[in-house]
């Protein structure tokens, strides 16, 4: 774990209390993340660098590829943004990225070491960002509330979350062999006269098998100087810019000998080939640890918490990250009740991400309260850039705008009709009473935010370790909890398609963890259009324009 910007000495204690009371903000770039030494040097090295092209026929030094780099990243960097149809047609391409939301209140409590997160992290279908928040991550009493804030829970939580995550990524093996994959020598060709119909089955699954995993982006970053290989009708393989100018690359595979030129072309093979080297490609491809995921934000605010994760084969492709903590608590500031945001651009969308504990209470008064606390959010969030043009600097600014959490938004019944209604599973009934859903409706508060169909039951109040709601077994002395869905995900802007909206069983807290599955489509440099042009309008010019 380390925190952005550098490692810093520890606050004194006195001069944290003092910040906190004086609503002092801290520096846009305090927040935890993985050592990026967790990659390959590699990568690394090749992310640095924007896309540049040289032309044709020229040969660069080292110093002038920099060079060249550096002017290309700023020409690139104005492209991205620039509000012209015809540059997005011609530069831009659009992916999608699957992205899973949950948000729980755990009351305060301690995870167990053998807490299980699959079913709220739903890792039957592995996500490639994982975006969680928390409330109540410690007890909101004053010692945490006006003091320094306690952050040995997180720890625990995260190595849960990395336990879990990284257990169900593991890749599972394909040859019931522990030696090197078959050769592509022994898969015979559909037109061999001595392939028997078994070896042909095999070979039809085997390939078969492997053609479900299939990359949806290149494995490099966009905005790295790379060379393509073109195999056929598919993309096969990218070669660093490590490649060295005009220096082939013999690739022997048990009898079959391919030819990789750094320029691009790739050697004439017969289509049995072709078949055989796709297979080996696929194997390359899983046999990458491509699905471990690394913690990229690590944020906490009192009892707020949230921590986003993405795949190995994703995390280059984020960038701009930036936090915003805003408190709407004590006196207005504290951070007992408030947000925590993360800005962040993925390819060249952005993405915003609120994670928030709202006013309690079932009030009138208590609902107003929240949607103030809702207004404060939006107004008081600011994310810092040193360029204002091309960076978000509030939430609204965003491409993609996900808010979740335990939003207090409470059930406008008398006790008893929630509860008969909850006992008979009339969710639809009971959504007309529901004050978020009324405030969206009306457009007071969240104007033109969405929210995905509730069908399961509400998840507050629960009694601790247990499956029934508080109040359901009178208790002389307990104060009276209605049900209600305050732990809530919305969603604003284009290109978000909710695949799943849901809740977990986990009995841990009075709360029931809350989880949201979407496919955001996210815009993409797209590096051969932008060759294609760059070629086009080079072709045009004369030498000494050149």
């Amino acid at each position: 774990m380390r925190t952005r910007k550098g490692r810093r000495s520890e606050s004194f204690w006195p001069s944290i209390v003092m910040r906190k009371w004086l609503n002092i903000k801290p520096k846009v770039h305090e927040f935890s993340e993985d050592e990026a030494d967790t990659e390959s040097s590699d990568d690394d090295d090749d992310a640095r660098f924007s896309y540049t092209i040289p032309f044709p026929g020229t040969l660069l030094s080292k110093n002038e590829c920099r060079t060249q780099a550096s002017e290309t990243r700023v020409t690139l960097s104005r492209l991205r943004r620039r509000k012209s149809e015809t540059l997005r047609v011609n530069y831009i391409t659009n992916k999608d990225v699957r992205v899973m939301i949950g948000t729980w209140n755990v009351a305060g409590r301690l995870p167990l070491q053998d807490l299980e997160l699959e079913e709220w992290l739903d890792t039957d279908q592995p996500a490639d960002m994982y975006v969680l928040g928390f409330q109540e991550v410690v007890p909101l009493n004053a010692g945490n509330v006006l003091g320094a804030e306690d952050n040995r829970p997180i720890q625990e939580w995260e190595a849960i979350i990395r336990r879990t995550l990284n257990k169900s990524s593991q890749p599972k093996t394909l040859c019931k062999s522990y030696t090197a994959p078959p050769s592509p020598a022994s898969i015979s060709s559909p037109t061999d006269p001595h392939t028997d119909g078994t070896q042909e089955e095999e070979r039809t699954d085997q390939t078969s098998l492997h053609k479900g995993f299939e990359l949806d982006w290149p494995e490099h970053s966009f905005d790295a100087p790379q060379q393509v290989l073109v195999s056929g009708k598919r993309l096969r393989r990218v070669l660093s810019s490590t490649a060295r100018s005009g220096v082939e690359e013999a690739q022997v595979y048990a009898g079959l000998r391919r030819v990789c030129q750094s320029s691009g072309n790739l050697g004439m093979i017969w289509p049995e080939q072709q078949e055989a080297s796709d297979v080996l490609d696929s194997i390359d491809d899983m046999s990458k640890p491509s699905s471990r995921y690394f913690r990229v934000v690590s944020k906490q605010m009192v009892g707020v918490y949230v921590s986003v994760w993405v795949c190995s084969r994703l995390r280059r492709h984020v960038n701009n990250l930036k936090v915003s903590p805003v408190g709407v608590g004590l006196m207005g500031y504290m951070g007992n009740k408030g947000s925590v945001s993360v800005s962040m651009t993925l390819f060249q969308s952005r993405l915003c991400f609120v994670c928030s504990h709202l006013t309690s209470g079932h009030t009138e008064a208590d609902q107003h309260k929240r949607n103030s606390d809702v207004h404060d959010i939006l107004h008081r969030t600011r994310f810092a850039s040193l360029d204002a043009a091309d960076h978000p600097q509030t939430i609204p600014s965003h491409d993609r705008i996900f808010w979740f959490g335990d939003l207090n938004y409470r059930l406008n019944m008398p006790d008893a009709e929630i509860r008969a209604l909850v006992a008979g599973r009339c969710w639809d009934e009971l959504m007309n009473f529901d004050q978020l859903s009324n405030e969206l409706r009306g457009g007071h508060i969240f104007d033109g935010w969405k929210e995905g169909l509730i069908a399961f039951p509400p998840t507050y109040k629960y009694e601790m370790n247990s499956d029934r709601y508080v109040g359901e077994i009178a208790r002389e002395g307990e104060k009276r909890r209605s049900p209600a869905w305050c732990d809530r995900i919305l969603f604003l802007g284009k290109g978000i398609k909710q695949v799943s909206y849901g809740r977990s069983e986990l009995n841990l807290s009075d709360h029931r963890p809350v989880s949201s599955v979407f496919m955001v489509e996210v815009e993409v440099l797209d590096q051969r259009k932008l060759e294609r042009v760059l070629n086009f309008t080079n072709a045009g010019l004369l030498p000494e324009e050149i």
